[in-house]
């Protein structure tokens, strides 16, 4: 009878429900965009509510967390995760999966204006950094992903100029500001809320030019920034992605794979709803710059 009761009183206890998991993303500064597009999908997917936002420096950070299993999720530049495999030969980088691809990201070059001294003979010598060529020999100060997509950028264009690592974008500015580097190169998407700031009078936009080289890895693309300058700005643009590692265990899978649907089924609603980034508007979910997590 004692059995019986007992049984009958375990039966009558709901079972628990299985522990959530949490997963951690890393995405970059506060006010940048990744973190802006990674609060926008919250806004329209539920299935966001167990991933934990982490801040980070940018790109080259993410793929250490990534690798090194701090985090789930990462937002990086695709030529960070190429230059892994490709220059590092980190063979960790095989398990990364592309979860979502994302917006193209332009590579801002940032200069003092240039002044321009004539000789007697008229030859005119530009002082100072005009064009992406005038780089030789010069210091070009970077953090974050930045740091990788500036060392690929002068071996590819044959280039060389010295990469400066800056801790974070105000000591890269203040470098240039000091004399201590000559340019300031940057790779976020626009329009980046903190180049709109900028002062056109202390600082230029520096033209890079699209050539075959960086095919492949880059795409042409223009800087539109009226506080810098009254003209489009050509340059060139990595794509970005939201990767992670190729999770296997069934629980981790489909929150990711029911993420990524969520994601791909309400484009529309990131690129139309207002408050949106507007880098959504040039996502299409369709050019998959690494192989995609399935």
């Amino acid at each position: 009878m004692k059995t019986l009761l007992a049984l009958l009183l375990l039966a009558s206890v709901p079972a628990q429900a299985a522990t959530p998991v949490f997963m951690n993303v890393a995405t970059g500064s506060p006010t940048g965009t990744y973190s802006a597009m990674f609060k926008n999908i919250g806004k329209v997917c539920t299935q966001s509510a167990y991933l934990k936002e982490r801040g980070t420096s940018g790109s080259l950070e993410n793929i250490d967390l990534l690798l090194s299993n701090e985090v789930s999720l990462a937002f990086v530049q695709s030529d960070v995760l190429k230059a892994k495999e490709q220059i590092d030969q980190d063979a960790r980088v095989k398990n990364i999966k592309a979860l979502l691809p994302l917006h193209n990201e332009e590579v801002h070059l940032f200069a003092k204006p240039p002044t321009f001294k004539k000789s007697i003979l008229g030859k005119v010598t530009t002082i100072g950094v005009a064009k992406f060529e005038d780089l030789k020999q010069k210091r070009v100060a970077a953090w974050g992903g930045s740091l990788i997509t500036a060392k690929v950028l002068s071996a590819k264009m044959k280039v060389p100029y010295t990469v400066v690592s800056a801790k974070d974008r105000d000591a890269a500015f203040a470098a240039l500001q000091s004399g201590q580097a000559d340019a300031v190169l940057a790779v976020v998407g626009q329009p980046a809320a903190w180049v709109k700031e900028l002062n056109g009078a202390n600082v230029n936009l520096v033209p890079i030019p699209f050539r075959p080289e960086v095919q492949g890895v880059y795409a042409p693309a223009k800087l539109m920034y009226a506080n810098l300058s009254a003209n489009t700005v050509p340059t060139v643009a990595v794509q970005s992605v939201l990767a992670t590692r190729d999770f296997k265990t069934a629980d981790r899978k489909k929150m990711l794979l029911d993420y990524q649907k969520c994601a791909l089924s309400k484009l529309v609603n990131l690129q139309e709803d207002e408050g949106m980034h507007p880098k959504w508007q040039e996502v299409s979910f369709e050019t998959w710059p690494w192989p995609q997590y399935k």
